[in-house]
């Protein structure tokens, strides 16, 4: 999944980096992250419920964007 960074913010940590992102942004790369992988939202949510994903792909990208955009 890739995004247009707006800003990078340095956290408390020194070698920790956040990287901030528009809510456009994250919702266009979820998508184009899907689109990748021939789903939609709804299938990787059933996939999640189901417990049963079918890639290693398809599970990382429901823990990156599960339950955070609504396409």
């Amino acid at each position: 999944m890739s995004v247009t960074i707006d800003e990078r913010a340095i956290s408390d940590h020194e070698d920790d980096i956040v990287i901030v992102v528009s809510d456009a942004d994250y919702r266009d790369a979820a998508q184009r992250a899907l689109d990748e992988l021939g789903l939609t939202y709804a299938e990787l949510e059933e996939q999640a419920k189901e417990g049963s994903f079918t890639s290693s792909q398809a599970h990382a990208l429901w823990v990156s964007i599960g339950g955070t955009v609504d396409l």
